[in-house]
């Protein structure tokens, strides 16, 4: 799950959704032919945060949502974070959870390490939009 943390006050928005997607608060998201959609591992620009649940919705209904670009996060990791990935920007693992280990599609640049390196599985950062995989 992707928690805001800092700079989110203000920025909610009421976004539709695709058909049949099934958002939980806190999943990142990607516009999909003018619609919403769950981010993957391959996702190359997160636009936003889910901020309510919404399941096998019609196409176009509106959720509440929280755009990513200048909010600080705090995520979950797949793996343990180690020293070396503060500083580094890392894929998704899933449309919740951060892959410190993977730098394919850089879309999470961590910039802090919540508790104690080696054991932790919590980093903050910000999302980067638009960076393309180099």
């Amino acid at each position: 799950m992707f928690k805001p943390i800092q700079f989110d006050s203000g920025k909610l928005l009421s976004c539709p959704v695709g058909s049949t997607q099934t958002i939980a608060k806190g999943d990142a998201l990607i516009w999909s032919s003018g619609l919403l959609v769950v981010a993957t591992n391959t996702s190359l620009d997160i636009f936003a945060i889910a901020m309510q649940d919404s399941a096998s919705q019609a196409s176009g209904t509106l959720i509440l949502v929280l755009p990513v670009a200048g909010v600080r996060f705090e995520a979950d990791t797949d793996d343990v974070v180690s020293t070396v990935d503060r500083g580094c920007y890392a894929d998704l693992a899933t449309l919740a959870t951060v892959n410190p280990d993977a730098t394919t599609y850089k879309v999470f640049l961590i910039d802090e390490i919540v508790g104690t390196v080696e054991v932790t599985k919590i980093v903050r950062g910000t999302f980067c939009r638009l960076k393309a995989a180099t």
